[in-house]
């Protein structure tokens, strides 16, 4: 998004929902029991990959929605990036520093969204995630956080768009 369509769509309803939802799935993928050894790698990749395994159910459900489900997921995904290009900035990154790096990083959110959304349909989750964390083969983690993300899908597979938009959904724990 640029600074012209930032300030135009302050007032737009897609973008407040896209940064309630945002700001939620953030918190959740910040939750220290996810990252560590045999899991996310607690740096920039590892939680790109969390927050795309997490916002992956949420795209996925908002594509049952029609039209208004694809403009909130484009809202999402316009606010992510946006915050990717603040994260780089604050790095120190010139414009074209923030060009070149943020190309790799949507790549992997979308091979990541990919991988993850075609898991959920053939319940291969588990296998998914142990590629993304360049395992050698599942793991209990990867099979925990499989049953987190199959548990979540459910979940949200439950709600309406409002309650998606209101970000009224609920993350499963975590079983360790």
């Amino acid at each position: 998004m640029g600074l012209l369509s930032k300030i135009l769509g302050r007032n737009r309803n897609d973008v407040k929902d896209a940064a309630r939802i945002y700001a939620r799935v953030m918190r959740q993928s910040r939750q220290p029991e996810f990252f560590g050894e045999g899991r996310f790698a607690d740096n920039y990749d590892g939680r790109i990959d969390l927050l795309s395994f997490n916002l992956c159910f949420i795209m996925k459900r908002l594509r049952a929605f029609g039209e208004n489900g694809q403009i909130l997921s484009q809202a999402i995904f316009d606010l992510m990036r946006d915050d990717f290009e603040i994260a780089l900035r604050e790095q120190g990154l010139s414009d074209k520093g923030v060009a070149v790096r943020i190309k790799p990083m949507i790549r992997l959110f979308y091979d990541r969204l990919k991988a993850y959304d075609e898991a959920i349909d053939d319940n291969a989750i588990s296998d998914a995630l142990a590629k993304s964390l360049e395992l050698e083969s599942t793991t209990s983690f990867t099979g925990h956080i499989a049953e987190y993300g199959i548990a979540f899908h459910r979940h949200l597979n439950q709600l309406s768009l409002g309650d998606i938009a209101t970000a009224n959904f609920k993350f499963s724990p975590l079983e360790n």
